[in-house]
């Protein structure tokens, strides 16, 4: 063997491991993203669970609605990633409710959990339903 053909064989070597590791790389990050991403819909349907247990009763006397924007303030939830040992990931609940018609009566929760990918990224998850009163 010449030494121009070991200098060949380690540069396509030297190609393959760079491919291998970048490869690797990738997969840990869109995984660390998925998990991340899984967390913040999590967090946010919990917040709509809050606020579909929420009385809301048009029937009784006097009217009963807890579902207005007021007693559901913007919260800071943390996402969790166990294991990852890269820190804390923190989020923003915005809870958005609105009257979608009066007869029936139907209104619409929305909430939006906005988070940041490895300080640069922002990224929002967003669960929105309908609720109708008790009854």
């Amino acid at each position: 063997m010449t030494l121009m053909e070991v200098l060949v064989a380690m540069g396509i070597s030297g190609l393959a491991v760079s491919g291998i590791v970048s490869g690797y790389l990738f997969c840990v990050r869109s995984a660390e993203f998925s998990a991340l991403s899984l967390a913040a819909n999590a967090r946010a349907l919990e917040r709509v669970e809050q606020m579909r247990s929420a009385k809301w009763d048009t029937a009784s006397y006097p009217m009963v609605d807890q579902m207005v924007s007021t007693n559901f303030s913007n919260t800071v939830v943390t996402l969790d990633l166990s294991g990852s040992g890269n820190g804390v990931t923190l989020a923003t609940n915005f809870v958005q409710i609105s009257q979608m018609s009066t007869n029936p009566a139907l209104k619409r929760i929305r909430v939006d959990c906005v988070w940041q990918f490895n300080g640069s990224r922002l990224v929002t998850n967003t669960v929105e339903t309908c609720r109708a009163p008790d009854q």
